[in-house]
């Protein structure tokens, strides 16, 4: 059912006419546009007006598009999760323990969060009550449908690590809970790491795999086998990157 799901996401695009096509590359010129603009001057400064003035179209035309800038960020989150999900594909796909996948969908989403920082941070605005309730009703449609895809990716995860025998959750403990404790841990450390540098705590971790430092305290805790201390999962991580994510790390490199 989840490949089924994934399947007619990319279908999608296969049915779109020429016009629809043409309106969706210019929509996702605009959203880079919108990137361009938050990375300059952050999320409060992006309107309508400076999206017009910094593209070739009128304002009319990206009110076409866009019925708000808050609608605005919504479609910035669709196109995160969208981009998000090939990397979820990918790492239940990877050679390795139950443990290991997990561990290859958190360095591919470290990854996106470095190479789109802006773009990562929507998952947090777009669920902000000022961005829901001036969103188009299509597209935050959409954008439930997507989430709710992503949140399904991370129950895969938890299943085939119960199905394998590497963890067995606690009384109490649930599916939701996991899912919730991985999602919060990987944005909360990725968020520090990009955006506070200058912090001494961030800083005293120079030369550390925080985000794997921190997912291991995490598994570890939950008993998810093998523990850290009986496997190298820094192999692990980087066999991903190699094999997963090359593209991604190449591009990051020409960045530096």
């Amino acid at each position: 059912m989840l490949e089924q799901a994934v399947s007619n996401l990319i279908s999608d695009d296969a049915t779109l006419s020429r016009k629809q096509l043409a309106m969706r590359d210019r929509e996702n010129e605009l959203l880079l546009i919108a990137c361009s603009i938050v990375e300059r001057e952050g999320f409060a400064q992006l309107n309508m007006d400076k999206l017009a003035a910094a593209s070739s179209y009128s304002k009319g035309t990206i009110y076409n598009h866009f019925n708000s800038k808050e609608d605005l960020f919504a479609a910035l989150a669709i196109q995160a999760l969208s981009k998000k999900i090939p990397l979820f594909t990918s790492a239940l796909n990877f050679e390795g323990s139950s443990r290991e996948k997990l561990i290859a969908m958190h360095a591919g989403m470290h990854l996106f969060s470095k190479l789109s920082p802006i773009l990562a941070m929507c998952a947090l605005v777009s669920r902000t009550p000022a961005v829901t309730e001036k969103s188009a009703p299509e597209r935050l449609e959409k954008l439930n449908t997507l989430e709710d895809l992503v949140v399904s990716f991370g129950d895969k995860f938890i299943e085939l690590g119960q199905s394998s025998g590497d963890i067995i959750l606690a009384p109490g403990i649930t599916s939701d809970s996991i899912v919730f404790a991985n999602w919060a841990m990987a944005f909360g450390t990725s968020s520090l790491v990009n955006n506070a540098t200058q912090s001494s705590c961030v800083s005293r971790q120079h030369d550390t795999n925080i985000v794997l430092q921190n997912l291991n305290f995490l598994l570890d805790g939950m008993r998810w086998m093998p523990l850290s201390c009986d496997f190298d999962y820094q192999k692990t991580w980087e066999r991903a990157e190699k094999d997963l994510f090359g593209e991604e790390v190449a591009l990051l490199e020409n960045q530096s």
